[in-house]
């Protein structure tokens, strides 16, 4: 019995395969960022370049104090790039890691260019589909040559990518992976896509860049930013200032909702946006003739704020629908969805009548808690 066992153990030590193509992890380059430079529009050749962390750096028994490499070259595309590159570092590239793709503003206006760029990342297997999109008005090289020196300088993850985590919740701007980019597009015809900005040794994103078709139409700041993230449901928290009686009063939103409805769909097609705000009252200095302990003057404070926020939000809505005619609110989702009859009579002529339909705002705002009264 013994010897059976033996044998059957030797023989299965035929049928096991080893890891004999095993690369170590640090015989790899994991590249976290690359950044899109147009050189020819013709030819479709950009400067490309990738920034990685120097694993050497990391650790206690560190070799090297430069903690992140900056490679540079003219390319058709990432997949070139790297091949190039290959002459100029001793290990493999892998772009399973890749965080962050960077596009100057003379990539994001090129239709053509910006349809294969996407196109080729989504579709090959190597690379991360979840990479996140970032847009600058210059060089995109000198926005990743800005972060080797950044105050911010994370060495795994890299400054772009811990920024655009957006742990703070910050409305200024909303993250765009790449495939949630290619969704917008699909769906509504139109994308944001954040701004960056090298301002000496650390990065800024605010705001965003328009895209409509996929090309770049236009910029929005970051209040205009939150707005069209409240309408579009991508933000749950934020803070709002106003004064209210002679006094500053600032709120948290602990819960931000929008429905669109349906109002009209015989003549001009009427959409009205449902905004319901929940907030706590954060700070509000008291005193006399400014109480908060009864009924009518909470719903008074209620009314000025959503007030406010119908102005603003319709001035966005404006510059989003009659500006740039972009459907950033998904409102051709919507009659596609729930009103099929609506869409087939619509559809067809969608990019014409969109900017002349009336769509109309309604903020409803509940304090839930409004904190210490005397």
């Amino acid at each position: 019995m013994k010897r059976v066992i033996l044998i059957m153990l030797t023989l299965s030590m035929l049928l096991v395969t080893g890891c004999w193509d095993m690369l170590e992890v640090d015989q790899r380059l994991y590249p976290y960022s690359v950044g899109y430079d147009l050189v020819d529009e013709e030819e479709g050749v950009y400067n490309i370049t990738m920034s990685y962390p120097n694993l050497g750096a990391l650790g206690k028994n560190a070799i090297s104090e430069e903690k992140v490499h900056v490679l540079s070259t003219e390319a058709f595309n990432i997949f070139d790039a790297i091949h190039k590159l290959t002459t100029r570092v001793q290990y493999q590239f892998s772009l399973k890691h890749l965080k962050v793709a960077v596009l100057s503003e003379t990539v994001g206006v090129e239709q053509k260019l910006m349809k294969e760029m996407f196109d080729g990342l989504y579709r090959d297997f190597t690379a991360n589909k979840n990479v996140e999109l970032l847009l600058v008005k210059g060089s995109a090289e000198s926005l990743i040559d800005t972060i080797t020196k950044s105050k911010q300088l994370d060495t795994v993850e890299g400054v772009l990518n811990t920024l655009l985590n957006n742990a703070q919740d910050s409305t200024m701007f909303i993250p765009k992976s790449l495939g949630e980019f290619i969704l917008d597009s699909d769906i509504s015809g139109a994308s944001i896509i954040p701004i960056a900005t090298a301002n000496e040794d650390e990065v800024e994103i605010n705001g965003g860049g328009i895209f409509k078709d996929y090309t770049l139409i236009g910029y929005i700041d970051g209040m205009t930013n939150r707005d069209i993230a409240y309408l579009r449901n991508e933000t749950n928290h934020d803070g709002f200032r106003t004064v209210y009686n002679g006094a500053d009063l600032t709120l948290m939103l602990s819960n931000i909702t929008t429905k669109p409805k349906l109002v009209d769909s015989s003549n001009n097609l009427k959409i009205r946006m449902d905004v319901e705000l929940e907030a706590y009252i954060h700070s509000y200095i008291m005193g006399e003739g400014r109480q908060i302990n009864t009924k009518e003057i909470l719903e008074d404070m209620q009314n000025h704020v959503a007030k406010e926020y119908e102005e603003q939000i319709k001035k966005t809505i404006n510059i989003v629908q009659k500006q740039y005619k972009a459907d950033l609110f998904k409102l051709a989702d919507y009659l596609r969805k729930f009103h099929q009859k609506t869409w087939r009579e619509v559809g067809d002529k969608w990019e014409e009548i969109y900017p002349e339909i009336d769509i109309d705002v309604d903020v409803t705002v509940f304090i839930r808690r409004r904190g210490l009264t005397k």
